[in-house]
């Protein structure tokens, strides 16, 4: 029940923004859905994972006071799956697939 709760305010949130966006660019709904999904998408999986390049810059200060073994590090990046990632793509995907049905005419 929660997972279908965190989807639907993800819903909710995802077409809140696309309006809004949509309102102050004085553009249709449909074209600005793949950007907005994908802005998002990307914005929200890049604070959902944990390690690579931008957590090493910040630990670097207290690794090197730290023992040499625990200095070394695996390098890679950690990165949670959780609904609202799931939710945020598969707007994404619908997006783009109907932006392509809807302007396939322009190709």
């Amino acid at each position: 029940m929660k997972k279908f709760i965190y989807s639907i305010v993800t819903l909710l949130i995802l077409i809140l923004i696309n309006i809004i966006s949509s309102k102050i660019f004085n553009l249709e709904f449909i074209e600005l859905s793949f950007c907005v999904g994908l802005t998002s998408s990307i914005l929200v999986g890049f604070f959902s994972s944990e390690g690579g390049l931008i957590s090493d810059m910040t630990d670097i200060s207290i690794k090197f006071l730290l023992d040499s073994k625990s200095r070394n590090s695996s390098h890679f990046t950690k990165f949670h799956i959780n609904t609202p990632i799931i939710i945020w793509i598969l707007y994404t995907l619908v997006s783009a697939i109907l932006s392509v049905i809807i302007y396939w005419e322009y190709f």
